[in-house]
């Protein structure tokens, strides 16, 4: 029996309707063709926010396929990012409001959001991707969005969800679309904060990712091995020394318990997070490399910063 063998590489405060739209972008190419790998991820709902289990065979196949669409038609990409401009433009006119008002509002916005996804994906590989065309690459990195675009159309679903359904509030993010129109019970919501699996086959199951494993014997992790469990290495972002109580930030509404002179630890870092930043006396995060977020502020602010600890 061949291995599912799943990595995690990222971890979001994303609401599950949003990593939908993203893991059925890599489900088929851009010549029209079906991913042979699949899942592409596995969704992992952990203490609130969701961690990306990839299949990189999967991911593999899809940028593969891209970059031979790349090398064959030097136009495509150009009329990707038309495309993209276009669903942007009327995207950021329904993202200037605080909520949608109906069901149905909210699922056109999906939709043009799965549209907006495809391109943007065309663009987002196309810019990290060594080995596109330089003149494309080039193109793709100025192109480029910023992650911002998702985590506004991620609060729009959120708070139109809230709106439509108050007692759903800090719990939207184990909501996937097909229960828009009937959600489930808070009790539901709850257990599904603390722990469940998402795969776009339609799997919602709320269990942690080792027992979905164990259960489904086709998966394997491929875990991370840590040397020394008791240092942890990355990448210098800003050099310095600190010393001081560790707080794990892993969403957005926990900044506002940060104190200052703490040791900021998070997944990865965003603009809602520079409260916290400005406050800390060093930061440490998962991801990122000497470009992200985490390491652009810290330098500006002089503040002690490992990146990429995994």
């Amino acid at each position: 029996m061949k291995k599912i063998i799943l990595t995690k590489n990222y971890t979001r405060d994303n609401c599950l309707i949003i990593q939908e739209v993203w893991d059925e972008g890599y489900t088929r190419d851009y010549f029209g063709n079906k991913n042979p790998y699949f899942p592409p991820i596995v969704n992992y709902v952990h203490d609130g926010v969701v961690e990306f289990w990839e299949y990189e065979k999967a991911i593999n196949w899809f940028v593969n396929r891209l970059l031979k669409k790349n090398q064959e038609d030097s136009t495509f990409l150009p009329s990707m990012i038309k495309e993209h401009v276009q669903t942007v433009r009327k995207l950021k006119m329904l993202l200037r409001q605080r909520h949608l008002n109906t069901v149905r509002e909210l699922k056109d916005f999906i939709k043009l959001l799965e549209q907006g996804t495809r391109t943007f994906m065309a663009f987002y590989h196309s810019a990290i991707d060594e080995r596109t065309p330089g003149a494309l690459r080039t193109l793709a990195l100025k192109t480029r969005e910023e992650d911002a675009f998702y985590d506004q159309a991620d609060l729009l679903i959120r708070n139109t969800i809230e709106y439509l359904h108050p007692y759903t509030k800090g719990l939207t993010i184990s909501i996937v679309a097909r229960e828009l129109a009937s959600l489930p019970k808070k009790k539901t919501l709850l257990k599904r904060f603390e722990q469940c699996i998402m795969i776009i086959d339609g799997t919602l199951e709320p269990t942690s990712i080792e027992s979905f494993v164990k259960k489904h014997p086709t998966y394997k992790l491929n875990a991370v091995k840590i040397a020394n469990e008791n240092q942890v290495k990355g990448q210098t972002a800003c050099k310095g020394h600190a010393v001081g109580t560790v707080r794990i930030l892993k969403r957005k509404n926990q900044v506002h318990e940060f104190r200052q002179g703490e040791i900021l630890i998070s997944p990865m870092t965003t603009p809602d997070f520079l409260s916290a930043m400005k406050k800390s006396a060093a930061i440490v995060t998962d991801e990122g490399g000497i470009t992200c977020h985490a390491a652009i502020v810290s330098r500006e602010l002089g503040i002690p910063c490992v990146i990429g600890t995994k």
